[in-house]
């Protein structure tokens, strides 16, 4: 490990706030590692490492994989928020070492995080990778299923790319995990905002099979009266 990660391990545990760490694990379903920084911590920290690998891309990816390496919430964090700095450089190139780093995830702030943030900005690059996030729809790991889902939700957002995320979506809209079906049902919704009547018929056509939790995430933006919800 390099000394900057270490450094900026020690710092934020040097921060850790134990109570606040208690109340992190009892908040999340899954287990976490954490020091129990809340999110103004670790963008202080990220300001504060940045300037040490500030226009040094390579730098600032081989730092972001050490700290997401770690598993603990908080430096996964701080790396990411440093990447942040370097999303207009972010392109198709660096889908391969994206796809790898997946395995390092262990919860959703995480995943949404570096998937919302820096997977999608691969795709917006080359749209043809979408293809890959649909392989991903059948992965053991629950974290890449989420991740195929949640990458597209700023693409989602604008209005764009619908046939793929429906495509995806197909994927996933009977996948039992919870955490998988709040990823589809949150990129649904942000379909949802410029494709109203799309997204109605989709959840229509789902509603017989889909988890109810899927069919209220991707209705929560829609008209009362396209809603698409199951009722006991």
């Amino acid at each position: 490990m390099s000394k900057l990660a270490k450094r900026i391990i020690e710092e934020a545990a040097r921060r850790g706030d134990p109570k606040r760490r208690d109340d992190l694990l009892r908040y999340f379903k899954e287990p976490i590692e954490t020091y129990g920084l809340s999110q103004s911590q670790n963008k202080e920290l990220a300001q504060l490492f940045y300037s040490e690998v500030k226009g040094d891309l390579p730098a600032a990816l081989a730092l972001t994989e050490e700290l997401l390496a770690t598993g603990n919430m908080d430096v996964s964090s701080v790396g990411l928020k440093i990447l942040d700095r370097f999303r207009s450089k972010l392109g198709a190139e660096h889908f391969p070492l994206f796809d790898k780093w997946v395995e390092y995830l262990n919860n959703w702030a995480t995943t949404d995080h570096f998937t919302a943030h820096h997977i999608s900005e691969c795709i917006r690059d080359n749209p043809q990778l979408v293809e890959q996030l649909i392989t991903w729809t059948g992965s053991e790991n629950r974290w890449r299923r989420r991740a195929s889902a949640v990458t597209l939700v700023p693409i989602a957002r604008k209005g764009m790319m619908l046939e793929e995320v429906l495509r995806l979506a197909d994927r996933l809209m009977m996948d039992m995990d919870d955490m998988v079906q709040k990823g589809v049902g949150w990129v649904l919704k942000e379909a949802s905002r410029h494709h109203p009547q799309e997204i109605h018929v989709y959840l229509q056509r789902w509603k017989p099979k889909s988890p109810a939790l899927i069919l209220r995430y991707a209705s929560e933006k829609l008209p009362e009266e396209l809603r698409v919800l199951k009722t006991r």
